[in-house]
C-alpha cells in the first residue's frame, strides 16, 4: 500500500512539472518581453527537473512514465484558445500564476489522499510547490 501511494504522488509530482513544460513551450513563442521570457525559460529549467526527478522515483518501481498526447494537445488548444486575442506579458503571466496555482492545488490534493508516502516522494512535491508559490511570486512583477 505504502509503494502505491509514494508511486501516485510521484505521477502526480512528474504529471505537474510535465505539464508546466508543455505549457511554457507552448507559450514561449508568444512571449515578446525578453525579461519574461528569460523567467519562463528559467522556470521550464526547474520544471524539467523536477520532472525527471519524479521519473527516476517511478523508474524505482520499474515504471516508465507515460506522456498522454490527448493531455498534451488539450493543454495545447487551452494555451492557443487563451491567447488568440490577448498575448500581453500581464496576461500570460496571469496565465502562467493560474497553473502554478493548479499545481500547488493538485499536488496538495495528492498528498492528502497519500499519506503513507516516503520521504522522497514528499520531499519532492513539497519542493516543487515551493518552487511553484515561488514563480508566483516573481510572476507578479509582470502583471
Amino acid at each position: 500500500m505504502r509503494d502505491q501511494e509514494e508511486i501516485n504522488v510521484l505521477k502526480e509530482t512528474r504529471k505537474n512539472a510535465s505539464m508546466a513544460v508543455n505549457a511554457i513551450d507552448a507559450l514561449m513563442g508568444k512571449v515578446y518581453n525578453q525579461e519574461f521570457a528569460y523567467e519562463l525559460t528559467s522556470e521550464r529549467n526547474r520544471f524539467r527537473d523536477f520532472e525527471r526527478k519524479a521519473e527516476a522515483g517511478l523508474w524505482e518501481y520499474g515504471l516508465l512514465p507515460k506522456e498522454s498526447p490527448l493531455q498534451k494537445a488539450m493543454l495545447w488548444g487551452t494555451v492557443q484558445a487563451n491567447t488568440m486575442l490577448n498575448i500581453s506579458t500581464n496576461h500570460v503571466a496571469d496565465m502562467m500564476i493560474q497553473g502554478n496555482t493548479r499545481g500547488i492545488t493538485d499536488l496538495l490534493k495528492a498528498r492528502h489522499n497519500n499519506k503513507r508516502t516516503g520521504s522522497f516522494a514528499n520531499e519532492l512535491a513539497e519542493e516543487l510547490m515551493d518552487f511553484e508559490e515561488e514563480n508566483i511570486e516573481r510572476l507578479k512583477r509582470f502583471l
